[in-house]
């Protein structure tokens, strides 16, 4: 395969012939008008190393050196510049990742450089060094190697001492000096003299993994009879070569759609080949991986964002080298280097953490697609709540589909009641919790049973005030409100990061601040004030920040040593906790008042996974919803977990105001320092796209919608700006958009406006 065409070399005996004389490579940090391949010779001296996909050193016009891949072997060329380096080692970018570049590059509008900084992981990046004018590359960081030590090659063994023997005979395998110190006690003195008379010599090695390694191993699980028919009818789409390589799964919430996986992995590890998981959280990426390691055990991987650097190395090296058969991961593990992939997953597909929100700005549904067709791998999309385009596609037999409609176990779904909250003040009650949820919660803990409660905004007030001048108080980079944070006493932006010390007086006027709205962390002080003997625990960005914060809080959670709850929307899915039999939203309108035209598919799909939180284990479950629009038909059909009635009338308002999927939506931004400029700089862009589009000779039928400021018009000390796009979204339009970019920059010159496309839902529309 391969969207490029070009040819590949592996650096062979022959590399040094005239063939691969000449190289084209893709420079680093070059910026869009100049982020093209370049061409440059190959000094004879290195010409054995050539090959696509190794990593380079170049002259780049008239300042220092930059490093650059290789994506192409060319025919030589005359009066080209020589490279100063190349990558000895075995090239970190395999064929199919050169061909994921690509793939990054036409379909997301990133830089080289940009595409080659996400397919890599951190530690795995070369630097530039200089030592004595001369320029060279060398690893950026060796945080994820350890120094080892093992026997010499010695024909005849040296008189040692009782000690120099001890650690020499316990070398026969190689060993850190910890370890030889905790087996033989001795010093370093006797390691180094061991080294400086060459009876044991010294090598670097990646680490040892140590995430997740806490587990017991438990090879036994079962299918139901509804599993087992799905399974089995996914098994017959993966055997018939005229059905989609594509198929859906749809489960009602704790239907087992896990255990299907685990059968559908287990028969590709057995057939020699490797399998792909993607799961939109790490919060749910934890319980998945011990869940897999306890029936794979050490050839399962892991990546994730969660993971340090140092880490994500190990996890990604260990795959590139074949240790791993699973990956477990969040969305950057679309991208881990295996090579035989039988099948890739990716669980709670309609989650919008699938969509990177920076450059390059890909989907991992379509890169998953991309990497199964390559390995010619089946795709399972699985979900509780589907997208709809998702659904549609499988309706329109685009995709296979299966059902699953009944919970394991035949254990009903929870009962749910909606609690309207302005019944509830004019009773008198200014609580968070309503006096229903309260008897009910009051209820479950006297049982010994847990509660999941969810409010999807942290911090402790949202929005702060002056009494008198009515001004609220604002990030200083960004049009938005700090938030209070209590434990911090500071203010903090939720875009920026920017934070202020607490006041309670205004800074312009002197009168008293207001401090309104909810988060998380006045829910835990209001929770402890009604259950003072209740275990609480709140879960958000704020309390689970710290390295092993989260895995650590869930699995004190699961093992009973909290009574409830508390969190954003990092535990409404996924997570299975068999003695939680309660289960609260505190409010959902804010979600349903989202602008944006998934704001009923996504308050529906929230609703949906944290009822389904409830009654997983033999007790049944109830829900509480807290809303001031208790009629809303989102909210109802939540409740019975109709999603097909949802879909009925959701598709046919999409088709009524032209949304997907009967049209594809991508937007340009464009940002910048001066307000004035930005704005002219879209229009500019936008009267771009127009005239292209008129001058296209093949047809493109777009509707542009805009300029027009974006929701939050000013995050980070940058104006922001969107041109919004309604088009088929194929490679005519795509083409159109490159050219129209490039337009912008050649002839426009912005020098303070930058602009970006996003080839896939604007979450600001």
């Amino acid at each position: 395969m391969g969207k490029s065409g070009l040819s590949i070399s592996a650096g062979t005996a022959e590399s040094d012939s005239v063939a691969n004389s000449c190289v084209d490579v893709a420079v680093a940090d070059a910026v869009f008008q100049f982020d093209r391949l370049y061409s440059y010779t190959v000094p004879p001296q290195l010409r054995r190393f050539v090959a696509v996909g190794a990593r380079v050193l170049v002259p780049f016009g008239r300042g220092r050196p930059r490093m650059g891949v290789v994506l192409a072997l060319s025919a030589e060329k005359e009066n080209l510049k020589e490279l100063i380096d190349i990558e000895r080692d075995s090239r970190y970018l395999d064929d199919e990742l050169v061909e994921l570049l690509f793939y990054l590059k036409q379909h997301t509008f990133c830089s080289y450089g940009d595409a080659v900084r996400t397919v890599l992981p951190k530690n795995s990046r070369l630097d530039v060094v200089f030592s004595e004018g001369d320029a060279r590359m060398a690893r950026a960081s060796g945080s994820h190697l350890e120094t080892a030590y093992r026997q010499s090659c010695l024909s005849v063994t040296p008189k040692l001492t009782e000690k120099q023997n001890c650690v020499y005979e316990f070398l026969e395998s190689p060993r850190t000096f910890r370890e030889i110190h905790d087996r033989t006690g001795v010093t370093r003195d006797v390691v180094s003299r061991l080294l400086k008379n060459g009876v044991i010599e010294a090598f670097e090695r990646d680490k040892a993994p140590t995430a997740y390694q806490d587990y017991d191993v438990c090879r036994d699980f079962s299918l139901t009879e509804a599993q087992m028919l799905a399974y089995n009818e996914i098994r017959g789409n993966i055997e018939d070569c005229e059905k989609p390589d594509t198929t859906l799964l749809h489960g009602v919430t704790s239907s087992g759609k896990t255990l299907i996986y685990f059968q559908l992995i287990s028969d590709v590890l057995q057939q020699g080949k490797q399998a792909l998981l993607l799961v939109p959280e790490i919060a749910l990426a934890t319980q998945l991986i011990y869940r897999f390691k306890r029936l794979f055990g050490e050839r399962v991987g892991v990546i994730h964002s969660g993971l340090s650097d140092t880490e994500r190395q190990l996890q990604w090296q260990r795959a590139r080298a074949g240790e791993c058969d699973l990956i477990v991961g969040t969305r950057s593990a679309v991208f881990a280097p295996l090579s035989d992939i039988g099948l890739i997953i990716v669980d709670e597909e309609q989650e919008q953490t699938f969509l990177s929100e920076h450059n390059p700005r890909y989907h991992v549904v379509p890169l998953a697609k991309f990497r199964a067709k390559y390995h010619g791998a089946h795709l399972i999309l699985s979900s509780a709540t589907p997208l709809v385009e998702t659904y549609y596609a499988a309706e329109k037999g685009r995709y296979n589909y299966v059902h699953l409609s009944e919970r394991y176990g035949n254990m009903p779904l929870p009962s749910v009641n909606v609690i309207d909250t302005r019944s509830e003040l004019l009773s008198g009650n200014g609580l968070c919790v309503s006096e229903y949820l309260k008897n009910e919660i009051d209820r479950r803990l006297d049982a010994g049973e847990q509660c999941l409660l969810l409010l999807n905004r942290r911090g402790y007030r949202t929005v702060s005030i002056c009494s008198s001048c009515k001004s609220i108080i604002k990030c200083r980079n960004c049009d938005t409100a700090l938030v209070y944070h209590k434990p911090a006493a500071r203010y903090v932006c939720h875009y920026c990061g920017h934070s202020e010390e607490f006041r309670d007086v205004c800074e312009y006027c002197g009168g008293s601040i207001r401090h309104t709205g909810v988060g998380t962390q006045k829910i835990e002080e209001e929770l402890r004030l009604l259950f003072p003997d209740a275990g609480i625990l709140r879960l958000d960005m704020d309390s689970a920040g710290r390295k092993r914060s989260l895995s650590d809080k869930l699995a004190a959670f699961s093992r009973g040593d909290y009574d409830i709850i508390i969190g954003t929307q990092m535990i409404a899915k996924g997570l299975d906790f068999a003695n939680v039999t309660l289960v609260g939203v505190l409010s959902v309108d804010q979600l349903l008042l989202a602008p944006s035209f998934r704001a009923n598919e996504r308050a529906f799909s929230m609703l949906t996974q944290v009822v389904g939180r409830s009654g997983r284990g033999e007790k049944a479950g109830e829900a509480v919803i807290q809303t001031v629009d208790p009629e809303n038909p989102i909210i109802k059909l939540a409740a019975k977990q109709d999603f097909f009635s949802f879909y009925r009338g959701e598709i046919v308002s999409r088709k009524l105001h032209l949304y997907p999927p009967f049209c594809a939506i991508s937007s340009v931004g464009l940002l910048g320092a001066d307000e004035g400029e930005t704005a002219a700089a879209a229009e500019r862009f936008a009267a771009i796209i127009e005239a292209k589009v008129k001058a296209s000779e093949t047809s493109v039928p777009i509707r542009v919608l805009g300029p027009s400021p974006m929701r939050v018009a000013y995050v980070g000390n940058q104006f922001r700006y969107k041109i919004t796009l309604k088009s088929r979204g194929d490679r005519a339009f795509r083409a159109m958009l490159f050219g129209a970019a490039e337009t912008f920059y050649t002839e426009f010159k912005p020098k303070k406006v930058n602009a970006y496309i996003n080839f896939y839902d604007d979450n600001d529309l």
